[in-house]
């Protein structure tokens, strides 16, 4: 995690990439690290192995929960067609 010019900070991964890497859905990740969640809360949760959470917040340089609720999620525009 790396934060820019503004204070924001940035996830240095993108969601395919935790997707393959570590079998882990990183938007639902992130939305409960938001939340203050432990790893072991965030294990419980999700399913995911506790070593798997901690890994991967590992991974994204030890997020916490400063990352807030309205992080911004490289979402998909929708299709107005």
């Amino acid at each position: 995690m790396t934060n820019n010019k503004r204070g924001f900070s940035k996830i240095d991964a993108s969601a395919e990439e935790i997707q393959d890497k570590f079998g882990v859905d990183l938007y639902f990740f992130l939305d409960a690290v938001s939340l203050g969640l432990s790893d072991a809360e965030i294990a419980d949760l999700t399913g995911y192995d506790l070593q798997k959470v901690r890994k991967v917040r590992e991974h994204l340089g030890n997020v916490s929960s400063k990352i807030g609720i309205s992080y911004k999620k490289n979402l998909p525009k929708p299709d107005h067609s």
